[in-house]
């Protein structure tokens, strides 16, 4: 497990440090270092630049020439820090040889949506459904045909132990219902999604940005809990996205019940229903308040350091204060309304 996160002169940061949880939600305003905190955390397990995202030099703050993140990797028996500094001139200084799990899976706020036909690696490697989602035909395919038969946590399970079936149930709590199947076409290395008998264009997008969010929390829990793997790390952007509230809510109380079965979850989110079914499942004591961690993220000017306030949710769900800005829009659009 990954216990903290430390940033100095790395992007909108000066010098944050981050306690992280089983469950760690982060929240705030748009360009406030939210994805800057995921971006950190997987610098340090690739040990390099991201795709996409240009050269080490632009991680640095304007106003330094050198950045340095860090993170603690705690496991039974050992304590280990991971570390990646670098500078201006793209040089890395000092970095780790290790990743932060055995599995690592990051997904996208931009991951696929509904889309005729998906791709197909055509390879027994997969392991992650993949930043944006794009290896999920694979990733079930591989997992419902592998040697080793995968049983889903009593705390997830919402039909029998199946992974199939309980994608499939998930994807009901979500959209009442609802019928999901794929389908693969080898020879044309492609594959496709379905919901109710249709292709998944017609069924809107909340469904398909959904899936692998779904499909990565109830595989790699089950894989940890059949010892496949010892530590898995899911970073997740928005994973609310084009759902209802109340599958929002629900989404909330999954990533809460996947938390207590071993999985590590890292969620940046613009949702206070998914907040709200965490809470709910924290007050249900599905999942100790003590591995909740939540942070409000916040930048008074372009140019300012980005701040991080650290809000402590109690046993019964409730959050010891509420900053300015964090979730109260309801309320301020009421007042005008009043």
């Amino acid at each position: 497990m990954i216990t903290d996160l430390s940033m100095k002169n790395f992007k909108a940061f000066e010098d944050e440090a981050l306690e992280l949880g089983s469950l760690t939600i982060l929240t705030g305003l748009n360009s406030s270092g939210k994805s800057s905190a995921i971006q950190a955390l997987r610098l340090i397990n690739e040990g390099k630049t991201l795709a996409g995202l240009g050269s080490l030099r632009e991680y640095v703050r304007n106003d330094s020439s050198e950045s340095s993140i860090a993170c603690t990797q705690k496991t039974k028996n050992s304590r280990k820090e991971l570390r990646l500094s670098f500078n201006r001139h793209s040089a890395i200084i000092c970095s780790n040889d290790k990743h932060l799990a055995d599995i690592v899976s990051y997904i996208s706020a931009d991951r696929l949506g509904p889309r005729n036909t998906l791709p197909l690696s055509i390879s027994n490697d997969v392991q992650t459904v993949g930043n944006d989602g794009e290896n999920i035909i694979d990733f079930l395919h591989i997992v419902e045909t592998g040697d080793s038969v995968l049983l889903v946590p009593a705390a997830l399970a919402l039909s029998g132990t199946g992974v199939r079936n309980n994608i499939q149930e998930w994807l009901r709590v979500i959209s009442p219902g609802v019928k999901f199947d794929y389908e693969r076409y080898v020879h044309a290395d492609m594959g496709r999604t379905e919901f109710n008998g249709h292709r998944s264009v017609h069924v809107g997008y909340g469904l398909s940005c959904t899936l692998p969010i779904i499909a990565s929390i109830l595989v790699h829990a089950s894989q940890l809990s059949a010892g496949d793997i010892k530590t898995a790390l899911l970073l997740l952007e928005n994973p609310e996205v084009h759902l209802h509230p109340s599958g929002q809510t629900k989404m909330g109380e999954m990533l809460a019940y996947a938390a207590s079965c071993g999985l590590q979850i890292i969620v940046e989110t613009h949702s206070d229903h998914l907040l709200n079914g965490v809470r709910i499942a924290i007050k249900e004591g599905k999942l100790r308040h003590t591995d909740a961690k939540c942070y409000f993220f916040k930048a008074d000017a372009a140019s300012a350091p980005t701040k991080v306030e650290r809000l402590t949710i109690d046993q019964y769900g409730m959050l010891d204060h509420w900053p300015d800005g964090f979730f109260d829009e309801m309320e301020k659009s009421l007042m005008q309304l009043i």
